[in-house]
């Protein structure tokens, strides 16, 4: 008999699943067969992978919210918190902005003829490759750069380069020009400038750097990626320096310097100045002091070691004799010695001295140049006299009978010991020794020997070529000294007048106009066709070889003048025959209507003087 199949039931699929899924009795191999049959679309494996699936959802979903979220704040951040920083920096990648920096003033003398102008170039910040040193850059550079696509082109700025055409002659006139130091950056003075701007660091470009520096402009540029220009999106032009005309008469200048540099060589020299100028206005006509430089290298040379070696050299030629050299005058400061004896009262043009050659003052011997020299003596002496023939014994004689007080009242007065104000930075005020500076120095006292010294322009009193060339325009012009000047459009400022009357003044002159005449000092003189005045000076200076500085202080012509002219030879010998030959010359040319021949001839003897040194 057949038995009855029993129903499975409407919950067997689910009992199937419990026993494979959580019994693991059965395989799913086993049953896969009749599973199908039995239940169609039956995978409890299917099931179970179809709710992880749900989970893993929820987890990607939460993080990408998370993720969204932090790149919303950090966009909110850097568009809007720090929106304009960054709009900057992106415009600072698009956008340059470029310096163009103001060209210098011209310098002129009072001829209109350039003295120092500029030259087209540019400037690099070497910000990476040379600890931010900035320099100057050719044009010729540049373009060179342009053509090989160097990556430095993009980064340069339109400036100038100084150029000075008639080099070391005017080198302590004019100066140079040299990078801003950190120093002076700090300094109330130059305040707006930058790091790499150039500045005058010494003459005229350093006493009129305001006037003649200018105002920079800019330009605004977009560039590419690759740092190239696109287009200007703005642009504002510099407004140039002024331009300055010097009272210097450049051919005379370049006439004086050539004519000091053969002399320094014939003496043996290696230094000395020359300075003249109009003693009615104290207008400077030329001013050269030696040894000198080229002010171009400074602005124009690459080569730090030059530059290096002109401020080390022994001879320091970056010094300015003429303002800032002081020396002991000789017997230029007899013009000073006399004044101040006429002025006391106790010496007129009567007054004489006798001169046997020496003086005793106490144990102590006090002589005369021409004795010394020759074994002479001259008699009995006035004030011409003494002037004409420089005749220490009445300077000693004098300086006994108005004393050392009387002596330094009458130097401080006529700007002795104190600065000119010149329009030049460096100048020296130069000593005035008395009582109180000897005590204070020494420690000793004032001895009566001293002020015989001084009277002849020894011993301590120290003076600038400068100040020399004062004392003799003070003379020149009847009883005024007129501040020096360089600027030719600066108004005529008296220093000094109506300290003593005209005769007494007059008297002075007229020894002074003895002095370059037959019998007097300047012996190369006595045939010079115009009628000149002035002062020959030979001074000592503790020199171990003896040497003397040769002086000579004059005006021309005498009874009108229109140039004074002071001259300095460091240890070159007697002021007659070294410094008085050199004015003879340079007078020469000033009063000859045909210079053009006087110059070409003196530059063939300075280049001849030139080749022998190997220059």
């Amino acid at each position: 008999m057949v038995k009855k199949r029993k129903s499975l039931g409407p919950g067997f699929s689910e009992e199937v699943v419990k026993v494979t899924v959580k019994t693991g009795h059965f395989k799913r191999s086993e049953f896969s067969h009749w599973t199908d049959v039995l239940l169609p679309n039956f995978r409890p494996d299917e099931q179970q992978t179809a709710e992880k699936p749900v989970w893993r959802l929820i987890f990607f979903s939460a993080v990408c919210l998370v993720s969204f979220f932090i790149i919303f704040l950090r966009l909110f951040h850097l568009q809007i918190v720090r929106g304009s920083e960054n709009r900057s920096l992106a415009d600072g990648n698009r956008v340059q902005v470029k310096v163009v920096h103001a060209p210098r003033g011209v310098i002129y003398d009072r001829n209109g003829k350039i003295l120092a102008a500029n030259s087209p170039a540019f400037r690099l910040n070497e910000q990476k490759t040379n600890g931010g040193k900035v320099r100057l850059v050719t044009r010729e550079e540049a373009l060179e750069w342009e053509v090989k696509k160097d990556p430095r082109f993009l980064d340069l700025e339109v400036d100038n380069v100084r150029n000075y055409p008639l080099g070391a002659a005017f080198a302590h006139v004019l100066g140079f020009l040299g990078e801003i130091s950190k120093e002076q950056l700090k300094d109330d003075k130059f305040k707006g400038y930058r790091q790499g701007d150039q500045i005058g660091q010494m003459g005229v470009e350093a006493q009129y750097q305001g006037t003649l520096r200018g105002v920079d402009g800019g330009e605004i540029i977009e560039v590419d990626s690759l740092g190239r220009k696109v287009r200007t999106l703005r642009f504002k032009p510099s407004i140039p320096g002024q331009n300055v005309y010097l009272s210097i008469d450049a051919s005379l200048q370049e006439r004086l310097f050539a004519l000091m540099q053969e002399a320094l060589q014939k003496s043996g020299s290696c230094c000395g100045g020359a300075v003249a100028l109009d003693p009615g206005s104290g207008k400077i006509l030329a001013l050269v002091s030696f040894p000198s430089f080229d002010p171009n290298l400074f602005t124009q040379n690459p080569d730090d070691s030059i530059i290096s070696e002109i401020f080390s050299s022994e001879t320091a030629p970056i010094l300015n004799r003429i303002i800032g050299g002081t020396y002991p005058p000789g017997s230029t400061f007899k013009i000073v010695s006399s004044l101040a004896a006429l002025a006391s009262g106790k010496v007129t043009e009567n007054t004489t001295f006798q001169d046997n050659g020496v003086l005793f003052l106490g144990p102590y011997k006090f002589s005369n140049w021409y004795f010394n020299q020759y074994g002479k003596v001259e008699g009995s002496v006035n004030l011409l006299k003494a002037l004409q023939r420089s005749n220490d014994i009445y300077f000693y004689e004098i300086a006994r009978l108005i004393g050392e007080k009387a002596l330094v009242e009458w130097s401080k007065k006529l700007y002795l010991g104190k600065k000119l104000t010149i329009d030049l930075p460096g100048e020296d005020q130069g000593l005035v020794p008395d009582n109180e500076w000897k005590e204070k120095t020494f420690g000793l006292p004032w001895y009566p020997g001293d002020t015989l010294h001084m009277a002849i322009g020894q011993g301590f009193v120290l003076t600038t070529p400068l100040q020399i060339l004062g004392i003799t325009s003070y003379i020149a012009a009847d009883g005024v000294l007129y501040k020096p000047q360089l600027l030719l459009s600066g108004k005529p400022k008296v220093l000094v007048s109506n300290l003593f009357p005209k005769e007494k003044i007059d008297l002075v002159k007229k020894g002074l106009k003895l002095v370059p005449k037959a019998g007097g000092t300047a012996w190369p003189f006595f045939t010079f066709p115009v009628e000149t005045a002035g002062k020959t000076g030979t001074a000592e200076y503790g020199d171990p070889k003896n040497r003397t500085h040769a002086w000579y202080t004059s005006f021309a012509p005498a009874n009108d003048p229109k140039i004074a002219l002071t001259i300095l030879i460091e240890g070159g010998g007697e002021g007659s025959s070294v410094a008085a030959p050199i004015a003879k010359e340079l007078y020469r040319y000033y009063f000859s209507p045909d210079k053009s021949k006087l110059v070409q001839d003196v530059y063939t003897v300075a280049t001849e003087s030139a080749k022998s040194l190997g220059e």
